[in-house]
This record gives structure tokens, C-alpha cells and sequence, in this order.
């Protein structure tokens, strides 16, 4: 893993959201004629879960920028069930995109955030010169099976959400050099949850409940790169297998020692495999 040198974090930014939140964004350019890559981080993550990752492409050249997901970070963490429905994310993306005058981005998502970038992708696939999908999915959680399984856990998600309780202090999690990141870590969890919220996670849980976009998949064109680890228990590499099958002419790479994680556990290989993509 690379140093904790983090000099991809340059410049802070801040802008409204179409439905009037604030989003906070990282970026490490001021002009460029370059492709712009357009990082969107996971479920209760922040952005900088992209920090290693950033920083060796900022060291090749490659302008980027980063977001903080509306509840997560120091973007803000809406109260209303509403500021968590999917085209919101969608549309914090091309507000952001205006905001910087970019034409067209490379888009990447991890987890929660490449969910994000299929449905992008899907409703606006002009301002996309390629897209690159890591441990994403397109369907909920494979252990919910069924009718009946899926509104139980989407009604226990509104129950958490209404007894939500506001952020205790929004910020950046710790993200240590050299530390192992396992797919599921209930202290780590438990503190994501005080900063970022119970209604964020709930919410934003309830919306990879009731996903279902293998029906749409074949409709992406955009130039795209499938990335997952071959241990990931979270969104099996099967999945993003079935994403690759579906979308013509993508590209899939597996990591086989990665798991979820990838981003941070496997960053100097995700970072390699993206750079080339690029090419």
C-alpha cells in the first residue's frame, strides 16, 4: 500500500444539490483538457476511502475529483426520506458536473457507489466517456429472496430511519496505512453509523433492498470496466460477472485475494488496472 502522502486532497468544494443540500467534493485540478475521473465512494464511507488510489494517479497526471455521498462526510446528511431516493445521487453527480464545467467524466464507483454509476450511466449516458464499476451489484442483497424477506427488511430500514437520531459529528474516517479492512466489522460499523447516521445507512439500505437493475444492464454502451475482489462476501464476484456479461464489449478483472474492499485492502492494484483503462 502507498504512503499516507495525501496529495490528491487539494482543493475543497462545496455546492447545492438540486433538492438543496450541500455536497462536498474533493478535486486536484484547477484547469485541464484531460479526461476527468469522478470518484463516488461506498456505503458509509466518504471519500476519502479513495485517498491511495487518487494518489497514485495524481502522481501519473490523471485529474480527478471526489465526493462525499449526500449522509456521508461533510456533505449534508438530509433528515427527509425522499433526499435518499436514487436519482437524487444520480443528479448530485451532474450537479457537480455543471458546477465544474465538464462535459463528459470518467465515472467510478465502489460498492453503494457503483450502483450510483450504472444508474448514471443508464440515464445519462452522454456525459460519459467510460465507466468503471467496483464490487457494485444490480440487484439487492442475495440473501433476501422473496417477496416477503425484502419488505420485512425494507420496513425494519423505515423504523431505524424514523428513530434515527441527527449525526453526532459528521467527518472523514480514519483510514490507516497498512490496515486490513474485512468486509464486515461491527465496531467500525457502529461508529460509521454515529457520524454519518442511522437514517443515511437506512435509507440508502432500503434502496439496494428494492434494486433490480439486470433488466436494464444491456442498455449501457459507454465504455466500461468491471473490477471486483474474488473473496468479497458482500457482493459476490458472480454479480459483477453477471454486470460484465450484460453490458457489451465491458471488461471484467477480478482480484483474487481481494474482497470488498478493494479500494483500500488491493489500492495499488485497482489503481493499476484503472490507469490502464484509461489508455
Amino acid at each position: 500500500m502507498p504512503s499516507a502522502d495525501h496529495s490528491a486532497k487539494t482543493n475543497s468544494r462545496r455546492t447545492k444539490s438540486q433538492d438543496g443540500y450541500q455536497l462536498y467534493y474533493e478535486k486536484n485540478f484547477s484547469k485541464t483538457k484531460k479526461p476527468v475521473l469522478f470518484f463516488l465512494h461506498g456505503l458509509g464511507g466518504d471519500l476519502d476511502a479513495w485517498r491511495f488510489i487518487r494518489d497514485q494517479l495524481t502522481q501519473k497526471g490523471v485529474p480527478s475529483i471526489a465526493l462525499d455521498l449526500r449522509g456521508h462526510g461533510y456533505s449534508d446528511h438530509p433528515r427527509k426520506f425522499a433526499g435518499y431516493a436514487m436519482d437524487n445521487f444520480v443528479e448530485d453527480v451532474a450537479v457537480i458536473m455543471e458546477k465544474e464545467k465538464l462535459k463528459k467524466i470518467i465515472l467510478v464507483g465502489h460498492c453503494y457507489g457503483a450502483i450510483t454509476a450504472l444508474h448514471f450511466a443508464l440515464k445519462h449516458p452522454e456525459k460519459l466517456k467510460k465507466l468503471i464499476v467496483i464490487s457494485g451489484s444490480y440487484a439487492g442483497p442475495p440473501y433476501l429472496i422473496g417477496k416477503i424477506l425484502k419488505a420485512l427488511a425494507a420496513g425494519a430500514a423505515n423504523l431505524g430511519a424514523w428513530l434515527s437520531p441527527k449525526p453526532y459529528r459528521p467527518q472523514h474516517s480514519d483510514y490507516p496505512v497498512g490496515k486490513f479492512h474485512a468486509d464486515y466489522e461491527w465496531i467500525g460499523l457502529m461508529r460509521t453509523i454515529t457520524h454519518n447516521s442511522l437514517r443515511s445507512y437506512a435509507l440508502i439500505s432500503k434502496e439496494i433492498i428494492k434494486l433490480n437493475l439486470e433488466p436494464r444492464l444491456a442498455q449501457i454502451k459507454t465504455p466500461t470496466l468491471v473490477i471486483v475482489g474474488g473473496k468479497d462476501s458482500i457482493f459476490p464476484a458472480a454479480i459483477s460477472r453477471k454486470i460484465h456479461e450484460k453490458i457489451v464489449g465491458s471488461k471484467f478483472k477480478i482480484i483474487p485475494e481481494g474482497n470488498h474492499v478493494v479500494v483500500l485492502n488491493n489500492s495499488d492494484k485497482v489503481a493499476d488496472l484503472i490507469y490502464k483503462f484509461l489508455k
